[in-house]
C-alpha cells in the first residue's frame, strides 16, 4: 500500500510537499499497529477466560464476520467501479463520437476502509421501580371493579416517550382477581399495570426483582402469560429454559442488548426474599448468589457472547441489588460492576434499595473499555413517603426518582458508544382524591412546576427532592459527562 501511495503521489502536478503523503502513510500505518496490539491484548484476555471450546466458537465467528465484511465491501466498489467505467466510455463517445476504451488495468481496492454502517445517534432511558403499595389497590378501582392507572403516567408520558428506547422496573406479580390484590408484602397487581406503564411510553419492562415470586408459581407464570398476551416486552423472567435470558431490540437499526438479574436471598435451591421458589422455575429467572458470584458471571459472560452473536452493538445490564434504604453503593455492588465492565457490559442500571445511589464510570484496566453505571436509580412510583419511613429513612429519599438517558453514537464500522448522559429528576406527589391519588412529576423545571401542572400544594416537597437528587448523583453526572464526552470527541 507504501508504494502504490507512493507512485500516485510522484504523478500529481501540484505544490503539494513531498512529505505529506508519507506523513500520512506513517500516521496511518501507527494507528493500524495500535489498532492491531490492542486487538492482540483483547484476543490474549478472550483465550485466558473462555473455555476452548467457546473461545473456538469466537474464532470461527470473527473469521466468519471478517469474511461477509470484505465481500460486502468488495461487491460495492466492484459496482462503483463499473459506473465509473460506464461514465468514462461515455464522455469519450461525447467527445469523439466512439466510447471511450477501458483501462489496461484497474487499481486494487483497499476494501477494508469500505463503510458499512450508517452513522446515526440514537437515545436510550431507563427510570426505576414501579411498586403498587396498598393504597394503589384501594384507590384506584371503580364500581365494577376495574383498575386504571393511566392518571399516574399524566406528566411524564412526554418524558418517557422522548428516548428512541425506554425501560423501567415492575416490582410485583399479576396474580389476576383469582388470586387477588395487595401490597406489601407481596406485591399482586392488578394486570392493567403494565399496560399503563406501557402505554407512558416504556418498552422494555425489567421483571426479575425481589418481589417476583410473590404470588408463587402460578403468579410467576401468569405474569409472563399477560405480558405475552398483551405484547409487551420484558425480561428478566422466562417461560422455559428454551427461551433466551436476555433481550435484543432494534432500535432505529442499532441493535441494544439487554439482560436483568436479581439477588437471591439464602435457602436451598433459589430463594427471592425469603419465598423458595419451585424447583421447576430455579432456571426461569435470572437470579444470582452473592455467595457465588463464579456461576453469575460465567452465566453473564455467555449472556454476553450470545447477544454479541444476535447482533447487540451496545450491552445494558439491569441489577436488582445492593442494600435498602443505603444511599451509598455496598463493596458488593462495586465488585460486580467491575467485572461486568471488564466482561463487556456498557451501560449498568441498578435498582431495589428505594432510593438513588450514585453515579459512576468503570473501566477495564485491559482495553480500556469504560461503562456508564448508576448503581440505584431509586423508586418511579411507591407509596414510601418520608412519614411513613421514620424507621427505615426518614430523610424523603424514597420519594425520589430519576430518569436516565444515554445518547448512543453508531459508526461507520458498527460500534456503538455513549456521546452523553443526561438525568431527569422525578418526585412521586401524593394527594387525596376518593383515597390516596399518585403523579410522577418531572422535576426538570422546578420553580415552574406548579405554573405547568396547576398542583398548588406542592410546598417545598418538590424542591426539596429535586436538590437531593442532584446531591447524590451530581457530581458522578458531572464525571460520566466530561468520561463521555471526551471520548465523542476522540480526546
Amino acid at each position: 500500500m507504501e508504494e502504490k501511495t507512493a507512485k500516485k503521489a510522484g504523478k500529481r502536478k501540484t505544490a503539494v510537499r513531498k512529505t505529506a503523503p508519507a506523513d500520512f502513510i506513517r500516521n496511518f500505518i501507527k494507528e493500524q499497529k495500535k489498532r492491531m496490539e490492542k486487538q492482540k491484548k483483547w484476543e490474549a484476555h478472550l483465550k485466558e477466560t473462555m473455555s476452548p471450546k467457546h473461545y473456538q466458537v469466537h474464532l470461527e465467528r470473527e473469521k466468519k464476520r471478517r469474511m461477509v465484511l470484505i465481500a460486502i465491501v468488495a461487491a460495492v466498489a466492484a459496482l462503483f467501479l463499473f459506473f465509473i467505467g460506464i461514465m468514462v466510455r461515455g464522455i469519450g463517445k461525447l467527445f469523439t463520437g466512439h466510447p471511450a476504451s477501458a483501462p489496461a488495468a484497474v487499481v486494487e481496492t483497499e476494501t477494508e476502509t469500505g463503510a458499512v454502517y450508517a452513522e446515526k445517534d440514537v437515545t436510550i432511558g431507563s427510570t426505576g421501580c414501579m411498586l403498587l403499595h396498598s393504597p394503589f389497590i384501594s384507590s384506584y378501582v371503580d364500581a365494577n371493579g376495574n383498575y386504571d392507572y393511566s392518571s399516574v403516567y399524566k406528566y411524564i408520558t412526554p418524558y418517557y416517550s422522548a428516548p428512541d428506547f425506554m425501560t423501567c422496573e415492575f416490582e410485583g406479580t399479576l396474580g389476576g382477581p383469582e388470586l387477588g390484590y395487595s401490597g406489601y408484602p407481596n406485591f399482586k397487581s392488578p394486570d392493567v399495570i403494565i399496560e399503563n406503564i406501557r402505554d407512558s411510553g416504556v418498552d422494555l419492562q425489567m421483571l426479575a426483582t425481589n418481589h417476583s415470586y410473590d404470588g408463587l408459581s402460578s403468579a410467576f407464570h401468569r405474569t409472563m402469560e399477560v405480558y405475552e398476551k398483551d405484547g409487551i416486552a420484558y425480561t428478566g423472567m422466562r417461560q422455559t429454559t428454551a427461551d433466551k435470558r436476555y433481550y435484543i431490540a432494534d432500535v432505529d437499526g442499532v441493535k441494544i442488548g439487554f439482560m436483568d438479574y436479581v439477588y437471591e436471598t439464602t435457602g436451598t435451591g433459589v430463594n427471592l426474599n425469603g419465598i423458595p421458589l419451585e424447583e421447576k422455575d430455579w432456571d426461569l429467572i435470572n437470579s444470582f448468589d452473592y455467595d457465588d458470584l463464579d456461576t453469575f458471571y460465567q452465566e453473564a459472560a455467555q449472556n454476553i457472547k450470545d447477544m454479541r452473536a444476535d447482533g447487540a452493538q451496545f450491552i445494558v445490564a439491569n441489577m436488582h441489588w445492593g442494600l435498602e434504604y443505603h444511599l451509598t453503593e455496598s463493596d458488593e455492588q462495586r465488585e460486580i460492576a467491575q467485572k461486568l465492565c471488564d466482561l463487556g457490559v456498557d451501560a449498568l442500571i441498578g435498582g431495589h434499595p428505594h432510593c438513588l445511589q450514585p453515579i459512576d464510570v468503570f473501566e477495564n484496566a485491559l482495553d480500556g473499555h469504560q461503562m456508564f453505571c448508576i448503581f440505584s436509580e431509586g423508586n418511579a412510583l411507591s407509596n414510601q413517603r418520608t412519614y411513613l419511613m421514620t424507621n427505615e429513612m426518614p430523610t424523603g429519599h424514597t420519594e425520589d426518582g430519576v430518569m436516565v438517558t444515554l445518547s448512543l453514537h453508531q459508526d461507520t464500522a458498527g460500534n456503538v458508544t455513549i456521546k452523553d448522559v443526561d438525568i431527569l429528576p422525578t418526585w412521586v406527589y401524593r394527594f387525596q382524591e376518593n383515597g390516596s391519588k399518585y403523579y410522577i412529576l418531572p422535576l426538570d423545571d422546578v420553580d415552574g412546576l406548579a405554573e405547568k401542572t396547576g398542583i398548588t400544594d406542592l410546598g417545598d416537597d418538590a424542591k426539596n427532592s429535586y436538590e437531593r437528587t442532584m446531591e447524590e448523583l451530581g457530581d458522578g453526572l458531572a464525571k460520566a459527562k466530561a468520561v463521555f464526552g471526551k471520548s465523542e470527541k476522540g480526546e
